[in-house]
């Protein structure tokens, strides 16, 4: 080869060197959010539980924007227009170092991704669940702040479901369609592994401009009786008109039960003290109605009412709700600072150790 030509070939190299990596990316991202919460409990008197009225710093998992992690996210072009996907997040405590999710290396998602423009995605590991992203919809800031619905409530030492949300669930496969005409689709199923219970789950969803509308069905086939339990319906809505955007769900639960270990009900317990004594959940229902104000370009204030109402296997019931009040300001970059309110209503509010909550916050993602 002559001498000459070999910056030539060097610069030829370097071109598809570049165009090869244009295909392909590589993307490392993280968030952290932190806030303090005062929490005022109900009646002490009643047994609302051992830590009664606290003052806490927390991470933004419980009442902030987002659970503060750190993730990486990969994309390859493959042959026909196929692209390989892959995400894994780690979720990580602001406030005292300590891994989220338990400890889980990557317990916020994890999973690998095969996807067309024609044919829809195909996903495989830890993911979130169905109805995380339908009861989003319903709720200022998409579940978060002191309006999440889908908080649990520290009833007299037991953490019971608000609105039925375990985020995410492992050994997940899940397909989604492509987007027709605004309307998606998509299913999922977890195997339980002979440890838990099998998890199912289906959703459908419609964006149109200003509308957005959801639906997700959820259970669980008990790995012992191979009954389905835990059969969860939710559905949600929002509408933007000018500076508001109103916003609504609800949620209907059968056949609950604490034991199925993946997905649906994983991690609450099953028993509700209240004015009329213990009550064991057998199913329960219940509703968010609310709305995001824009009141500046730089503040939107959130209000919502929810209010869950449980049925024991005897016939009798009980219910819990809260009014909540926030808002967020933005600082600029993916910044924000947020501030709310929320106190409880219904039967269980003297019961709960959530009666008055009061945050203040901070949101940066890189």
């Amino acid at each position: 080869m002559n001498i000459q030509s070999k910056p030539l070939v060097a610069i030829a190299l370097a071109t598809l060197a570049g165009a090869a990596s244009a295909e392909d990316s590589v993307k490392m991202y993280g968030l952290l959010d932190i806030n303090l919460s005062s929490y005022q409990a109900g009646d002490q008197s009643k047994g609302t539980g051992a830590t009664g009225n606290k003052l806490v710093l927390q991470d933004g998992v419980t009442n902030g924007l987002n659970g503060s992690r750190w993730g990486i996210k990969v994309q390859k072009d493959l042959n026909d227009g196929l692209t390989l996907g892959g995400t894994m997040e780690a979720g990580v405590n602001v406030d005292n170092g300590t891994a989220g999710q338990g400890g889980i290396a990557f317990g916020r998602q994890i999973f690998v991704s095969l996807s067309t423009p024609t044919a829809g995605e195909l996903r495989i590991g830890r993911q979130y669940v169905l109805s995380d992203s339908v009861i989003g919809m319903g709720n200022p800031f998409g579940n978060a702040l002191v309006n999440n619905p889908t908080t649990t409530v520290t009833d007299v030492g037991n953490k019971i479901p608000f609105f039925l949300n375990p985020s995410r669930a492992d050994n997940v496969i899940q397909y989604q369609t492509p987007s027709m005409s605004g309307f998606t689709a998509a299913v999922q199923a977890a195997p339980g592994e002979t440890t838990a219970d099998d998890f199912y789950g289906l959703r459908g969803m419609y964006s149109n401009g200003p509308l957005n509308l959801g639906a997700s069905y959820e259970w669980n086939t008990d790995r012992s009786t191979n009954r389905a339990t835990n059969r969860v319906f939710s559905m949600s809505a929002n509408y933007t008109v000018g500076m508001f955007k109103i916003m609504g769900g609800l949620q209907n639960t059968t056949e609950f039960t604490k034991t199925a270990g993946n997905g649906t009900a994983a991690g609450y317990l099953n028993t509700v003290t209240g004015p009329d004594g213990v009550l064991t959940i057998g199913k329960f229902n219940g509703y968010t109605v609310g709305s995001e104000v824009t009141v500046s370009p730089a503040d939107v204030v959130g209000v919502n009412y929810t209010l869950m109402t449980y049925e024991g296997t005897t016939g009798s019931t009980a219910n819990v709700g809260k009014v909540a009040l926030s808002l967020r300001h933005d600082l600029g970059k993916d910044t924000y600072l947020y501030t709310g309110i929320s106190t409880a209503v219904g039967d269980l509010r003297e019961y709960i150790s959530e009666k008055t909550v009061m945050q203040v916050g901070l949101r940066a993602a890189f």
